[in-house]
């Protein structure tokens, strides 16, 4: 798999488990994310109904934490991009 392919793949799941819950829930989310990596986003893509995208994340990001220590700020990173889309009007 080439680099392309592979940042592709990534920026793909990104996206795909970038939902929009309840304000309530996406704060829970941003704070789950930065003790345990993936675990928020994983909660908010069940509750969203997209199980398969959130599985696949947090995955990634597990990989990634162990790996190259980056799925722990990107957990973090995604977990403040649900609140601010469940923020948004």
């Amino acid at each position: 798999m080439s680099i392309r392919k592979a940042t592709d793949f990534v920026k793909k799941t990104h996206n795909d488990a970038l939902v929009k819950v309840s304000k309530g829930l996406s704060i829970g989310v941003f704070v789950l994310n930065i003790v345990f990596p993936g675990i928020g986003t994983l909660i908010a893509c069940l509750v969203a109904g997209k199980a398969a995208e959130g599985v696949m994340c947090f995955l990634m990001m597990w990989l990634m934490c162990f790996v190259f220590f980056v799925g722990w700020i990107w957990s973090i990173v995604h977990g403040f991009q649900i609140f601010q889309k469940s923020s948004a009007s």
